[in-house]
C-alpha cells in the first residue's frame, strides 16, 4: 500500500493533485517580478529552480520561503544533463543542496547523480540521507528530454527508484507520439494500483504531453507543475488553468 507523506499541513499521495508552481528568474529584480505573479496564482507548493539563478541564493530563499508562507518549498538544481541550465560538479551539487536545507521542505534529488554506470556510487551519494537528517524531503527525479521508454521500463525504473531513500519518486519524459504518452500514463497506472509504496511524480513533458499534467488524478500522480509566468520544462500549463482542469477532471 502506498504510504502518504506530510511536508507541513499539505498531504501528499492523498488522492488529491496538489500544483507546485516553478519560480524561474535570473537576477534579483526578475525574482521580485515572478514572486508578485506567483502572488496572484493558485498553488499548493513552490519550486525554485536554482540553476537559473546567478545571484545571491540565501537571499532569494529567503524570499521565496516568505512568499510560501506555510506552504511548502522544493529546492532543485537541474543539471545540464536532464534539461536544466547548468553542470557542475557532483560536490558542488551536494553543497548547495545541503546549503539550501534551512529554507525548504523537499529537494528534488536526480537520480543519476547517486549512481554512475554500472552501480557505482558518486561522491554525493550520502546526500539523501543527509538532507533527511535535516528534516528535508527527498524527492528522488529522473528525465528523459529525447524519448519515453515503453511502459515496462518505465515501471522498473520507478520500482527501482522508490527502493532508495527518498520521500517521493518522479519521472518525466518527452513523447515522440500518442503512444509514448499512453505509455507513460499507463506506467503511472500500473504502480498507482499495484507497485507504489510511496507518493510519486509523473509527466510528459511537450505540447503533446499536456494531458498527463491534467489526469494526474486518474495516473496516480500527486503533483503537476504549472506555470505563473516562465515554464520550467516544456508543456506546462497556467497554475490557473490546470486548477480549473484539476477539478472538472476530478475522479473520486
Amino acid at each position: 500500500m502506498m504510504e502518504t507523506v506530510r511536508v507541513r499541513d499539505l498531504v501528499l499521495g492523498d488522492g488529491t493533485v496538489k500544483i507546485c508552481v516553478p519560480v524561474i528568474a535570473h537576477t534579483r529584480d526578475e525574482l521580485v517580478r515572478s514572486l508578485e505573479t506567483v502572488e496572484e496564482s493558485p498553488f499548493d507548493m513552490l519550486e525554485f529552480r536554482a540553476d537559473f539563478y546567478f545571484e545571491k541564493e540565501e537571499e532569494a530563499l529567503a524570499m521565496i520561503r516568505r512568499t510560501a508562507g506555510n506552504r511548502p518549498v522544493l529546492y532543485t538544481i537541474r543539471t545540464s544533463e536532464e534539461g536544466g541550465e547548468i553542470g557542475i560538479s557532483d560536490e558542488t551539487y551536494r553543497e548547495r543542496n545541503l546549503a539550501a536545507a534551512p529554507f525548504v521542505d523537499l529537494a528534488d534529488i536526480q537520480y543519476a547523480r547517486l549512481h554512475m554506470e554500472g552501480g557505482n556510487p558518486f561522491p554525493g551519494s550520502d546526500l539523501p540521507s543527509k538532507l533527511r537528517e535535516k528534516g528535508v524531503k527527498v524527492v528522488l527525479s529522473w528525465h528523459d528530454f529525447a524519448k519515453t521508454p515503453k511502459k515496462d521500463v518505465l515501471v522498473q525504473k520507478m520500482m527501482k527508484m522508490q527502493k532508495e531513500e527518498c520521500d517521493l519518486i518522479k519521472i518525466a519524459v518527452m513523447p515522440n507520439s500518442r503512444e509514448d504518452v499512453l505509455s507513460l500514463m499507463g506506467a503511472s497506472v500500473e504502480m498507482a494500483e499495484r507497485k507504489a509504496v510511496r507518493p510519486f511524480i509523473t509527466m510528459a513533458m511537450g505540447t503533446l504531453g499536456r494531458v498527463t499534467r491534467a489526469a494526474c488524478a486518474l495516473t496516480g500522480s500527486c503533483v503537476s507543475f504549472g506555470t505563473a509566468g516562465t515554464m520550467s520544462a516544456p508543456g506546462q500549463i497556467s497554475a490557473g488553468m490546470l486548477r480549473q482542469m484539476l477539478r472538472v477532471l476530478c475522479i473520486d
